[in-house]
């Protein structure tokens, strides 16, 4: 009877993070080549984004869902604020190429579709959005 009483206990307690558990797909536009893999990231905070992936929440890469759009998707978040980051790695090198001043020579999209400054990426706060319930957002990828 303890055993069953333990485990009423445990589902009462995990029950309001279950419920919790949010998810985002994101649907990507504007690809360069069938053969590129996407790289995708979702932050929850300003550090690291946009390109630094060892900083991310989560990543995942882009595939086909099941109405044969291009998308990745994010499970179980919590409710939060969140930016998304997007690579286009035409090359397989896993990593962005970049020109000598740092542009990007691969194609890369943001949250909020939120453009390039004329100094550096777009800032978290640009690309961010508040996820309160489950939601689909479209990304265009650049260049």
């Amino acid at each position: 009877m303890k055993k069953y009483f333990s485990l009423f206990i445990l589902l009462m307690i995990l029950k309001p993070a279950l419920l919790l558990a949010l998810d985002i797909e994101i649907l990507i536009s504007n690809r360069k080549s069938e053969t590129s893999t996407i790289y995708c990231g979702i932050y929850n905070n300003a550090k690291g984004f946009p390109t630094e992936s060892n900083l991310k929440l989560k990543g995942t890469t882009a595939s086909m869902n099941k109405e044969g759009k291009l998308s990745c998707k994010f499970t179980d978040l919590s409710k939060g604020i969140y930016s998304i980051s997007l690579l286009e790695d035409l090359n397989g090198n896993g990593v962005m190429d970049s020109t000598l001043v740092g542009f990007p020579k691969e194609p890369w999209g943001v949250s909020n579709n939120a453009p390039m400054h004329t100094f550096g990426p777009p800032t978290f706060e640009e690309a961010s959005f508040p996820l309160n319930e489950n939601k689909i957002i479209n990304i265009r990828l650049n260049k």
